[in-house]
């Protein structure tokens, strides 16, 4: 009895292997029928060589030992001789696709590059500097550096136009004299006419120059506080010296409009500088020079915007004298001197807007030939400042 049962419980343990054994091989061979279906006839007779899956373009996939030319810039699969995928190809690109990339990479290069010229501004600007405070500093010393090359350009002016009133009194007595005048006197009045033109354009330039070295410190201000994380506002004196760059300069669009704003000029030197004029001529007016604190002496000059061409219009700038030509800007203006600067503008230009309607056109074009006046402020009349006068020393 015991036998039987032994022997019966032996039949069902082999019969449940054989259905094991059965279920775990059936889809590795079906797998393999299907792979001996695609690949048997080729890798059986071929054996090392490379096999290809891909798709046309009807979707139908394709085993081959060769691709077709028809399937050469296809995406594929690259199998072993077991049908292992070893390796995926993928399709050839558009000549417009392989455009796009190489003009994605220029741009992804561009943008690496200047996130590392970034970082390294970005390290130079803290090693430079160890807080704001610094960093101001150093740019008022760059200001005070081009004040200074100022300062030594109107002595210059000075000096010339003393040399022009010289010789154009020589002039003067020769014709009085009923004698010719030399060649050599005219060259010389000429020459040194426009020697003054080419000093009075590089106070411009230096003064556009002091305007870089504001907005580019202004720049890097900003940056060391993000850098740095400062919160605290930074105490920064130079928006009034911002603020005169435009308020003490005018533009004038063509000669008929500049005679009318020079006239102005030299009427608001007279009205506004406690100093008699020095020297006066058709682009440039210096009064004496402050002997005080309280002294207001100015100098108003017309310069050119193109000397190629006469009617391209002028810039009118009006600036302080100092005392020497060493002393700097920062330490002449005082307030009452300031306010006389930033009257200048608006006295000429609310006066010839009232008086000119018919220029205004001209007025844009010409603030379109600099960039100067980028920022200038509307046409509007406004009350200028006009502090009590010295009288002019005796002999003057």
């Amino acid at each position: 009895m015991i036998s039987r049962l032994h022997s019966s419980a032996l039949l069902r343990g082999r019969s449940q292997e054989r259905a094991l054994y059965s279920n775990h091989f059936r889809p590795r061979a079906a797998l393999a029928a299907a792979l001996a279906l695609g690949l048997g006839a080729f890798s059986l007779s071929a054996p090392g060589q490379q096999l290809y899956r891909w798709v046309d373009d009807d979707g139908k996939t394709h085993f081959s030992d060769r691709l077709p030319p028809e399937a050469t810039g296809k995406a594929r699969v690259e199998l072993s001789e077991e049908g292992i995928p070893v390796r995926e190809v993928e399709r050839a690109k558009t000549r417009e696709e392989w455009l796009q990339e190489q003009e994605l990479e220029r741009l992804r290069r561009e943008t690496q590059a200047q996130v590392d010229k970034q970082r390294k501004e970005d390290e130079i600007l803290l090693r430079s500097y160890r807080s704001a405070d610094d960093l101001m500093m150093m740019r008022d010393g760059k200001i005070e550096a081009i004040d200074v090359m100022i300062q030594q350009i109107k002595g210059n002016i000075r000096r010339l136009q003393n040399r022009v009133n010289r010789l154009q009194a020589n002039a003067a007595d020769l014709e009085r004299a009923g004698k010719p005048i030399h060649p050599t006197l005219e060259g010389d009045i000429r020459s040194t006419k426009d020697n003054i033109e080419d000093q009075l354009a590089l106070i411009l330039q230096h003064e556009r120059d002091k305007q870089g070295v504001y907005e580019k410190f202004a720049e890097d201000l900003e940056r060391f506080r993000r850098l740095k994380d400062v919160r605290e506002p930074v105490v920064d004196q130079s928006s009034e010296q911002v603020r005169l760059g435009l308020k003490n300069l005018v533009l004038c669009a063509n000669d008929r409009e500049c005679d009318l704003l020079w006239g102005q000029a030299i009427g608001y030197v007279e009205a506004h500088s406690t100093q008699p004029i020095e020297s006066l001529s058709d682009n440039v007016v210096i009064t004496t020079a402050p002997q005080d604190e309280e002294d207001i002496s100015l100098i108003v000059s017309r310069i050119a915007i193109d000397a190629t061409s006469p009617d391209a219009g002028s810039v009118l700038f009006l600036d302080l004298q100092c005392s020497s030509y060493t002393e700097t800007a920062s330490s002449c203006r005082t307030p009452a001197r300031i306010e006389v600067l930033e009257g200048f503008r608006a006295a000429l230009l609310g006066d010839a807007a009232g008086r000119m309607p018919e220029d205004k056109s001209g007025e844009d074009a010409g603030a379109a030939g600099t960039e100067a006046t980028s920022a200038a402020p509307e046409r509007a009349p406004a009350p200028a400042p006009a502090p009590a006068q010295k009288p002019a020393p005796a002999g003057q």
